[in-house]
């Protein structure tokens, strides 16, 4: 077995090429093309890679090392646009259960280095049952998917799901506009759409500017980031004739974890665990905490992965070895998972510790305020909070009066930056680094003459 490359945008050649390297019993290393070729290079040297599969289009605009020890091939895409996936590729599919290793797929890095997580054949092909198992998917039903080939949800919650199923699929590329895609659902009769809370909500505006025929439209599943309240309400005000529901995973959890269903969705919540997997909420020590109390997520399913292409776990488990998700949440009284924050975006501020959602969440409170991010910042050589937010007006004031009333005063952002749209990265996952970054220059630049000679003494 070999590890094989492949890198390019959506399209039916992308996936004739992915079960190509499969039924030749490699290990497909999916990259996103939208990632530097530097980076993208040294994940593969990183895996060792021997061969890579590219976009003619990408490769004629990179610069291979000479003496490259993987060998590149192109491979064109003749079809621009969406296009359903045809008969002949359902063919190519082959039911595989093995334990052999599928594919590697890497991290956003939102928090550090991204990582090669390898995951079998065994795994994404039983979390793509359960994840059957509770979309029900039918002859009539219609899957479009807008999020990129080389992600975990699209892979197995999707593709995978399509081709197991024989569901019609839609291979859509990933950079279109939102209008583009509602016209797509009009005009193929897309009946079920999984997307990210990023384009839950341009989708959701793009609506209300203008009224799309999407009758066919039946399910949007929603996962990759918590979706706030008020993206959670603002969508099912939006598509109310559509059932909306959230569901929850990571990579190395194959990656599905829970989902919501018709059954299980009072409210702003990620569900229940889907079928197999077990769920528990565990303190500092590993202990299971009631429900209602806040912990770290603990997962025990047959889906979990292989390990990293190179370094160990960065969460240790805390319970019976189960995969340590590195998420804090709590089950609520109708046993329902709710995801707040990362361990990683906890902020700790003289001994307190803050979680980032909580703040957030009063925040889009305030009208006018559409979105914002709160994320640690330095002060004078101490951590503290900041907030970004996207407003047509300035709220720096209000935001200031409205939290006292609820917060903590080290729960109050010392810094609030208005802009015109919140970083993303390819993933559509907020760009912390990036909008710490801004914070930083902000406060730089918006120090007094004296505060700038006393820090520079």
């Amino acid at each position: 077995m070999s590890r094989v490359a492949l890198i390019g945008d959506n399209s039916v050649e992308y996936v004739n090429q992915l079960l190509d390297i499969w039924n030749n019993g490699d290990c497909a290393v999916l990259l996103d093309w939208q990632l530097p070729f530097e980076s993208m290079y040294q994940m593969m040297l990183e895996a060792n890679v021997t061969v890579c599969y590219i976009e003619r289009r990408l490769l004629e605009k990179v610069n291979v090392p000479e003496g490259a020890p993987i060998l590149f091939r192109n491979f064109d895409v003749l079809t621009c646009g969406s296009q359903l996936l045809p008969k002949i590729t359902y063919e190519k599919y082959h039911e595989n259960n093995s334990c052999d290793e599928a594919v590697i797929l890497y991290s956003s890095g939102t928090t550090g280095k991204s990582k090669g997580i390898i995951l079998s054949h065994f795994a994404i092909s039983i979390n793509a049952d359960a994840i059957l198992d509770y979309m029900r998917l039918n002859s009539h039903d219609c899957l479009y998917i807008a999020k990129s080939l080389s992600h975990s949800s699209t892979l197995t919650g999707e593709l995978l799901v399509a081709l197991k199923s024989r569901t019609s699929v839609v291979i859509s590329p990933t950079i279109v506009p939102p209008r583009y895609v509602l016209n797509q659902i009009e005009k193929i009769n897309v009946t079920t759409l999984c997307i990210n809370p990023t384009l839950m909500r341009m989708y959701a505006d793009e609506y209300c500017r203008k009224k799309y025929l999407i009758n066919s439209l039946k399910t949007i599943y929603v996962s990759g980031s918590i979706l706030n309240d008020r993206v959670y309400a603002y969508a099912h005000n939006t598509f109310s004739n559509v059932d909306i529901f959230n569901v929850y995973g990571l990579s190395e959890s194959g990656p599905r974890v829970s989902a919501q269903t018709i059954k299980g969705s009072k409210n702003n919540s990620v569900g229940k665990p889907i079928k197999n997997v077990e769920v528990v909420i565990v303190d500092e020590n590993g202990k299971p905490v009631p429900n209602g109390e806040r912990g770290i997520i603990h997962v025990n399913t047959p889906s979990r992965f292989l390990g990293y292409v190179s370094g160990t776990e960065k969460h240790q488990s805390l319970y019976n070895n189960w995969l340590n998700t590195g998420d804090i949440g709590f089950i609520d009284e109708q046993d329902e998972i709710h995801v707040v924050n990362r361990v990683d975006d906890m902020i700790i501020c003289n001994a307190h510790k803050i979680y980032p959602q909580d703040v957030e969440k009063i925040i889009l409170e305030i009208d006018g305020i559409s979105e914002c991010v709160v994320a640690k910042c330095i002060c004078d050589d101490v951590e503290t909070i900041g907030c970004l937010y996207v407003s047509n007006t300035d709220h720096a004031v209000s935001i200031l009066r409205y939290l006292k009333k609820f917060l903590m005063p080290y729960e109050i952002p010392r810094h609030s930056i208005r802009t015109n749209s919140i970083p993303y990265n390819t993933r559509g996952k907020v760009n912390k680094k990036e909008i710490e970054e801004m914070l930083r220059i902000h406060i730089e630049e918006n120090r007094t003459p004296l505060q700038k000679r006393n820090r520079n003494q």
